[in-house]
């Protein structure tokens, strides 16, 4: 009895010194928000104790990548002083965030960004409203962090498979999940206080494509668990997403779903076709 027992404790103390190292990082970045030091706390604390498996493989990976840096690059440029972007891409999907100074804008703004080869699905969320304050984007950065903190540390959450978006105060997530996962990581964002309303923009697999995509991943799953804070906010779901099929392979956007699930290993290297987006506003 007292081998098993020393044992067990040999196999669950590593778990334990993660898990603990994880939630003093979590209180570091908390204590340093009026510092302005937490986005670089919080990175380092991904960087060194994450390593949850993204399931997106690498050519979605580059291609994310890629649409992220022409995104940011020419809406920077093209609309300064017309428009506060913040774009988020995961799997080919890119959330759009922020404001824009009238409709007219807002719609320039998708219509280009629908207009990008492999940008599968286009979620513009931009107001027509002031740009906000020094502060509220300070919170918004905060709650990112934070928000990303108790994913990392929730268990049943592949918190390297999830995107999370921040502004004024409301939650995206995006990422490749089962329903049970993001029931899950939707339960532990909303209860992370300060955050007013969480939007739920995944790409939903079955279990089997989930086992399929991690066993295809570089990394293992390895997720500590730690209890949800806060105020439960309230939870939506973006409009229209259902319908769109979740990016598993490498396969060029608007290419027909092959007859094997197998990554192709060639990621896009020309323009294709896009699906019809949602009506425009």
């Amino acid at each position: 009895m007292t081998h098993t027992t020393q044992a067990t404790t040999q196999k669950t103390a590593p778990a334990r010194m993660a898990r603990t190292a994880i939630t003093v990082a979590a209180l570091l970045v908390s204590a340093t928000q009026l510092a302005g030091c937490f986005p670089v706390l919080a990175g380092a604390m991904g960087t060194g104790v994450m390593m949850a498996t993204d399931r997106r493989p690498t050519g979605t990976q580059t291609i994310d990548r890629g649409l992220q840096m022409e995104i940011d690059s020419t809406l920077s440029s093209r609309y300064d002083g017309q428009a506060r972007v913040d774009a988020a891409v995961f799997n080919r999907k890119v959330l759009l965030v922020g404001e824009a100074k009238d409709a007219s804008v807002k719609q320039q703004i998708e219509q280009y960004v629908r207009g990008l080869p492999n940008a599968r699905e286009v979620i513009n969320e931009l107001e027509i409203t002031s740009t906000p304050g020094f502060m509220t984007r300070s919170n918004d950065a905060y709650l990112t962090s934070k928000v990303k903190t108790f994913l990392v540390t929730a268990d049943g959450v592949p918190a390297n498979s999830i995107k999370v978006t921040t502004d004024k105060s409301v939650v995206y997530l995006m990422g490749v999940v089962t329903a049970p996962e993001g029931d899950r990581a939707t339960e532990v964002a909303r209860n992370a206080s300060g955050v007013q309303k969480v939007v739920k923009a995944f790409d939903y697999v079955s279990d089997a494509e989930r086992a399929r995509l991690d066993a295809a991943a570089s990394s293992q799953n390895q997720n500590p668990g730690s209890e949800p804070v806060g105020t439960p906010a309230p939870v939506q779901s973006v409009p229209g997403a259902a319908p769109n099929a979740p990016v598993t392979s490498d396969a060029p956007a608007g290419t027909p779903p092959p007859a094997t699930t197998a990554p192709v290993a060639a990621p896009v290297s020309s323009p294709v076709a896009l699906p019809p987006g949602r009506s425009l506003p």
